[in-house]
């Protein structure tokens, strides 16, 4: 059976428009399953994160601790060998680490905390990168 222009142009638009509509509806099937899947299940990080307190918990022992107190702020490092190199560092040095670092304070904060001027806070806080 032959098929003029017309009616084979009339056939592929039948074809795309099904095609199309064929693609959108598994789309949607998809989409309600991924929703419904999500509802039902949990993932391993939600449950380790809610039950985590529950399934036991993590000594830190004072003695593998480093304390250190800046500007009034104390602050525990349990990593040794970030404790032990802070601890060889100058009193002023490790208190700009420690306030910028940990405290999350700014270069301009802390001058203001040491009664300095900005730039020598900025001098002394490349410095310590090299250090580190």
């Amino acid at each position: 059976m032959k098929y003029t222009d017309e009616q084979k142009e009339h056939i592929r638009h039948c074809f795309d428009y099904y095609c199309k509509k064929t693609i959108r509806y598994q789309a949607i099937n998809l989409y309600r399953e991924s929703a419904k899947y999500a509802e039902r299940n949990v993932s391993y990080e939600e449950i380790l994160n809610e039950y985590f307190s529950e399934c036991g918990e993590c000594d830190t022992y004072p003695i593998l601790q480093y304390h250190f107190e800046a500007f009034g702020y104390k602050f525990s490092v349990n990593d040794y060998k970030l404790g032990n190199a802070l601890s060889q560092l100058p009193k002023k040095k490790r208190d700009i680490i420690l306030m910028y670092y940990f405290a999350n304070f700014k270069l301009t904060e802390i001058a203001r905390m040491l009664g300095k001027p900005h730039q020598s806070i900025s001098y002394i806080h490349p410095n310590i990168k090299k250090i580190a």
